[in-house]
């Protein structure tokens, strides 16, 4: 992970609070993952549509992590360049591979959150509230540039294939915004039904089926094309539309999305990925509310 130079000293307090950031970051990607029925996604109880990856799987991707949140966390604080901030990223990818096989469990989820985690320390440098409109503007601030503009993009990733065949956008763009997605559907669903059942299953499950039905998801159309994006928001609408969690059967409806995800071999990747950014700035508005 990123060093700090000699030269440089931090006081206790923002180690102390980059310690307690990267444990919320760890934290936020564990109860992404034990999260149970989520159509096509890997659980306790489930590999989902995905024959390569299970629980103990992602549970060693984020033991993997650990460090890696504080590390961006300090390089906001400390104000580096971008390709610091890129380069911290890589390394953590690459240590995440190293121990899941070279199966990408967390590749999202080290951009995402890596730059939350950056952004958050650019709130403690100069003592701005550390909620989630904070680190929203942050990164809109300080790295839409180059992220948009600047940031090398892989032809042959999923997502870069996926913005050349179809247009559509993914990941960096959607970081870019500040995570506009979450702050405009995640966050506001997951407050909604969280004030009304204080179940946070509820809460997250009606949050994901949220995503589902918004984003234009690029691991469903990686694996199932454009027609299957339209089914799954179709399906996840209707699911909304019915009232969602607060049905009184909600279970049995998620289960019937859930199968047709599995015999389809779909997966909402893109749409768990905003999941665990969603809980992870929930986390820390709870944690450092009494900041500045």
């Amino acid at each position: 992970m990123q060093m700090l130079q000699p030269h440089e000293v931090l006081c206790p307090s923002i180690i102390t609070a980059a310690e307690i950031l990267d444990r919320l970051a760890c934290m936020a990607l564990l109860d992404e993952a034990s999260l149970e029925h989520k159509p096509g996604l890997v659980c306790p109880s489930s590999q989902g549509s995905h024959r390569d990856m299970d629980f103990s799987l992602f549970q060693c991707s984020v033991d993997a992590l650990q460090g890696y949140f504080q590390a961006q966390c300090l390089n906001g604080y400390r104000d580096v360049n971008f390709e610091e901030i890129r380069q911290c990223g890589i390394l953590a990818e690459q240590k995440m591979m190293a121990a899941t096989q070279q199966i990408n469990t967390h590749k999202g989820a080290i951009f995402n959150l890596g730059f939350a985690s950056a952004a958050v320390g650019q709130c403690l440098a100069d003592n701005s509230p550390l909620n989630a409109g904070s680190i929203s503007q942050k990164i809109q601030s300080t790295w839409q540039n180059e992220l948009l503009h600047h940031l090398e993009r892989n032809p042959n990733s999923h997502g870069q294939r996926m913005r050349s065949q179809y247009g559509i956008t993914g990941a960096i763009e959607e970081v870019a915004s500040g995570f506009k997605t979450v702050m405009d559907v995640a966050l506001p669903t997951y407050i909604d039904i969280y004030t009304r059942t204080a179940n946070t299953q509820q809460a997250a499950i009606q949050t994901l089926f949220s995503l589902i039905a918004y984003v234009q998801d690029t691991n469903i159309v990686w694996r199932g094309g454009l027609s299957a994006l339209y089914i799954v928001q179709d399906l996840a609408k209707q699911f909304l539309g019915r009232g969602g969690v607060l049905q009184h059967n909600w279970m049995q409806d998620v289960a019937k999305v859930e199968d047709y995800f599995v015999q389809h071999r779909l997966s909402p990747g893109g749409s768990a990925d905003l999941l665990g950014v969603t809980l992870f700035m929930l986390k820390v508005e709870h944690e450092f509310c009494n900041h500045i």
